[in-house]
């Protein structure tokens, strides 16, 4: 009976453990339409940015699984205008961003969303030929993925997630 209660304790364990390590890795940040204080209007939420990965652990030589999503928080359409750049974009630490792998990411420069709209980017990385050691540096496997995109106000946002890939080592 104890080794029955004990085995089914650590099969528990385990099922949480793997939960754990593969649940998805998401980061959000939000940008503001400020109020007017002349008119009464008040700030909102504008736009949001959701970049995640699959899960926060991975081994060497596993594809990372990263969405890129920018919505429209209001009741009206937008236009986001990246002029000569990108609207949206993925990079993983030093190396060369999705838009380097992908024409239609580097040529769409300008979103229209309507209100509630959304827009989604995926990328499987790492992509074939990547140099390895320029976006995960040893003697670390921690590595960071960036999602960018232009804001109502034309500037660039970004958000971030960190990932291991790779056996863990320690930051020297």
């Amino acid at each position: 009976m104890n080794k029955t209660i004990a085995s089914l304790l650590m099969f528990l364990t385990l099922v949480v453990w793997l939960t754990a390590c593969s649940a998805p890795n998401c980061n959000s940040g939000t940008e503001r339409q400020p109020g007017n204080i002349d008119t009464g209007t008040m700030g909102r939420d504008a736009v949001t940015s959701t970049l995640c990965t699959d899960k926060t652990d991975y081994n060497k030589g596993d594809i990372v699984h990263i969405t890129l999503t920018v919505k429209n928080l209001l009741d009206e359409q937008i236009v986001l205008d990246g002029g000569q750049q990108p609207v949206m974009d993925i990079c993983v630490g030093a190396a060369p961003c999705l838009s380097h792998y992908q024409p239609e990411i580097a040529q769409l420069t300008r979103l229209v969303l309507e209100p509630r709209q959304s827009h989604t980017t995926q990328w499987d990385w790492p992509p074939p030929g990547v140099d390895m050691d320029k976006s995960m540096p040893p003697p670390t496997s921690a590595g960071t993925v960036y999602g960018n995109n232009i804001g109502l106000d034309g500037n660039l946002r970004t958000v971030s997630v960190s990932f291991f890939y790779g056996p863990r080592r320690d930051v020297p």
